[in-house]
């Protein structure tokens, strides 16, 4: 029995109240949630003027830099808070759907499935990490500071699972039952929001500095990936765990230069390849994916299984 895409009703299902919720968590994202970040933003231009005499030629890593970066990894990471409690609010009021039932359809969250994803998919990130380092030890610079690192743990252990947690509530969680129960299709409850998601990050400083395409590659993979295991698996925590170590070791372990994530890692590399990343990415997804079906022993065949419409609202 399956239950993750099949709990959506009939209440407000249309497409267009989807695009209003998501509506509304964008603008409180961007005005509630941006707001500390605002504040520290204003703080900072105000201490140093000179940099308000170029704002319309700014981007914005030369808006943000000379902020402490542990500051602003605060003010980023908070508005996704916002985010999701807003989602969680609407998506109740509107559709009658309750939070655990966006994870899996089911009232109780399968806590278990989101430490795997976590560890397994963790221990790939830093077998990649090892892998790249031993072929080319010059291209990373060790940059321990203690104090420094404990306030980045700290706030990256609380902050970041949160942040990602919401982009897969949003993506795998949300937008995917709405597609499903639209269609009919699982194929295209994959499809199309790991094309939203891949489009979400556009805006990143990574994608200008390394070109479009490659890295929306890159970033439509790993919606891919996460997208296709929370099917296999009836639900989003494998994803959840697997969104936010990755995220969480992409503040601790390993940053670079035009990177969303502008922390005091421990190691910076000088030079990354995203073509050589996305092959990587490839290859170990695979693998990710295999383990993942080895343990739970997953039905591939589910893929192709149509999605009932949304069931009559109870009164």
């Amino acid at each position: 029995m399956t239950n993750h895409l099949e709990c959506v009703t009939a209440q407000k299902s249309q497409w267009y109240w989807y695009l209003l919720v998501i509506f509304i968590c964008f603008m409180a994202w961007q005005t509630v949630g941006m707001a500390p970040l605002l504040v520290i933003l204003i703080s900072h231009w105000i201490q140093n003027p000179k940099q308000l005499t170029n704002m319309s030629s700014f981007s914005q890593e030369e808006m943000m830099s000379g902020i402490d970066s542990n500051l602003l990894l605060v003010g980023l990471t908070f508005s996704f808070v916002v985010f999701l409690a807003t989602a969680i609010w609407i998506i109740k009021t509107f559709h009658g759907r309750s939070w655990t039932e966006v994870i899996n359809g089911t009232k109780r969250v399968r806590w278990s499935r989101f430490f795997v994803g976590f560890a397994l998919w963790g221990a790939l990130v830093i077998v990649s990490f090892v892998i790249s380092y031993m072929t080319d030890p010059d291209n990373f610079e060790f940059r321990f500071e203690p104090v420094r690192f404990i306030f980045l743990t700290l706030i990256t252990l609380m902050m970041i699972p949160i942040q990602s947690s919401c982009e897969e509530f949003v993506f795998r969680g949300y937008l995917a039952q709405g597609v499903a129960s639209w269609t009919g299709s699982r194929l295209w409850a994959l499809l199309i929001p790991s094309v939203l998601f891949a489009l979400l990050h556009s805006a990143n400083p990574e994608v200008a500095k390394y070109g479009f395409g490659v890295m929306m590659a890159n970033y439509f993979l790993i919606g891919l990936t996460f997208g296709l295991i929370s099917l296999l698996d009836d639900g989003i925590e494998l994803a959840m765990g697997a969104h936010s170590i990755n995220n969480i070791l992409g503040s601790m372990l390993m940053t670079y230069e035009g990177s969303a994530l502008r922390t005091d890692a421990l190691f910076k590399a000088k030079i990354i390849n995203p073509g050589e990343d996305l092959l990587m990415g490839i290859l170990f997804s695979a693998v990710f994916i295999g383990i993942l079906a080895f343990i739970y022993k997953w039905n591939f065949g589910i893929l192709t299984r149509h999605v009932p419409p949304p069931s009559p609202v109870l009164s």
